[in-house]
């Protein structure tokens, strides 16, 4: 999403007094951070959070991205190993699912952002998400035309 985006994006709100689509992706660095303090401290390393309202350059948001990234799975796999994450009610699978819900919720603020600041954004950036991760696969059958659905018999 950061390497579509022009600089100007990265100001965008929402609604005012709201988190803009920089701090969006701050916020999402710091919970992971947050979380490494309270239940994985030795995957921490040198990682800080953002001071709550901070606006971070396109460089400093996909380095702490990537690092806070890198400690989550590290956390994680060392998690399912030992069938459990400190602290948390449920099993490992679970907090990921934490981390993927709130990351999806905050890319949605972001979108939500960007189109009512009047950020027109390409397709790409709205499906492409969907279409797989890997450039070298095909389109995902969701988004592939679907033929007419035959009538159910009636009963």
């Amino acid at each position: 999403m950061l390497d579509v985006l022009p600089a100007e994006a990265l100001e965008g709100r929402y609604a005012p007094r709201t988190r803009s689509v920089a701090a969006q992706f701050a916020h999402m660095h710091s919970v992971r951070v947050y979380h490494l303090e309270a239940h994985g401290r030795a995957f921490l390393a040198d990682l800080r959070s953002y001071p709550r309202g901070a606006e971070p350059s396109r460089k400093e948001i996909r380095a702490a991205h990537l690092a806070s990234a890198e400690a989550i799975a590290a956390f994680l796999g060392d998690c399912v190993a030992k069938g459990a994450v400190p602290g948390w009610h449920g099993p490992p699978a679970t907090y990921l699912a934490y981390f993927v819900a709130h990351e999806a919720h905050h890319r949605g603020l972001a979108m939500a952002a960007l189109r009512l600041s009047g950020f027109k954004a390409p397709d790409e950036l709205k499906w492409g998400l969907w279409s797989g991760w890997n450039a070298e696969r095909a389109p995902s059958p969701a988004l592939s035309p679907r033929s007419p659905r035959k009538p159910r018999p009636k009963r």
